[in-house]
């Protein structure tokens, strides 16, 4: 068989033609790549580029614990790898938002099991929450009253957010049927349907990833998660045990604890799936406890109406606030007392 006689030219195009096909392969590789992100950011609420996210972020983690933890190594390094983990976490949490700020908050309580510094940088998720403008908002209340609108329901509705959490946001207004009624009004975040099912498959496969690397054992607590999780977006539900609490307290609860606690009413005519409105109650979050001494609020007073109202939730009633984290919790002074300092939890 004859073989060419230039075999620098056989090579270049050889070459040439490699190098076209490769240009090719990387052209059809980033269109498709493109059309896949737009696709995710504008129809899936960004869904795929999240759970990614999740994916990269538990794998470096991980990664870096397996190669770099060695007791004998000493405490400041050990340290120093708690400190990366929790701050690439408190990232991916906050550039994921929705479900994984609940995530990472869940984390940040768990002070007694997990290095300081997870509940250092995860505590900051409490309340600096990012919210969604109200235009994205409106429809969320429209479709949850068929046939009316905003300016139905509400008036002088806040068009910016007031407080931001996971899965929700909250905006004060006045009712249309009681104007003097100022009301929160908790509405979900238009993105969290879109995504529940994609963060909840991340959530799966990420504990997966943790009890095999780590021979922790914790796919048994993934399931509870989910379910509560996905309970958690009823907010009718959320009214119905609000008005469970209330009513435990007010037939269950001594004198001092029902001056203690304070429950704030539902207006179940503005409430639905997606929208929760209560009445307004003025206080300070928990989140903010130098705030609470400049107002001269005692800790021991705090904490013990805290304590008598989760032991009487959990020894008496049965029935015990989910979420208790630092965000869900305000203090104010009593409004039956003007005479000296009587702290209320609301």
């Amino acid at each position: 068989m004859p073989f060419p006689q230039n075999t620098a030219l056989l090579g270049r195009a050889w070459r040439q033609s490699l190098g076209g096909r490769t240009g090719r392969l990387y052209l059809a590789t980033g269109v498709a790549a493109g059309t896949v992100y737009e696709y995710d950011r504008r129809f899936q609420a960004s869904a795929i580029s999240r759970t990614l996210r999740a994916f990269w972020t538990i794998a470096v983690i991980s990664a870096d614990y397996k190669i770099n933890f060695r007791s004998e190594r000493g405490v400041e390094y050990l340290n120093g790898i708690h400190e990366r983990a929790s701050r690439r976490l408190l990232s991916c949490c906050r550039d994921n938002g929705g479900l994984f700020i609940k995530f990472g908050q869940s984390i940040a309580v768990q002070s007694a099991l997990l290095p300081p510094p997870f509940r250092r940088e995860l505590s900051t998720l409490y309340d600096n929450a990012p919210s969604s403008p109200i235009a994205q908002i409106t429809p969320v209340i429209e479709r949850s009253f068929p046939g009316k609108s905003i300016e139905d329901l509400f008036i002088d509705f806040s068009p910016t957010a007031v407080a931001s959490a996971s899965v929700a946001q909250v905006h004060t207004a006045r009712l249309c049927s009681n104007p003097t009624q100022r009301v929160a009004v908790k509405v979900q975040k238009p993105e969290i349907q879109l995504q529940i099912g994609w963060d909840l498959f991340a959530l799966r496969t990420c504990a997966r990833l943790i009890e095999y690397a780590f021979e922790i054992p914790i796919m048994w607590s993934v399931n509870e998660v989910e379910e509560r999780l996905r309970e958690e977006l009823d907010f009718e539900r959320e009214g119905n045990n609000s008005e469970l609490a209330s009513r435990d307290l007010s037939t269950l609860g001594d004198r001092q604890l029902r001056r203690g606690v304070y429950i704030p009413r539902v207006f179940w005519n503005e409430t639905a799936k997606e929208v929760l409105t209560t009445e307004w109650v003025d206080g300070t979050s928990l989140v903010h406890p130098q705030q609470l001494t400049s107002e001269g609020w005692s800790n021991k007073d705090i904490m013990q109406r805290m304590v008598s109202l989760f032991a009487f939730q959990i020894f008496v009633t049965g029935n015990v606030h989910g979420d208790p984290h630092p965000g869900n919790i305000l203090v104010r002074q009593h409004p039956e007392n003007r005479r000296w300092k009587e702290p209320q939890l609301v």
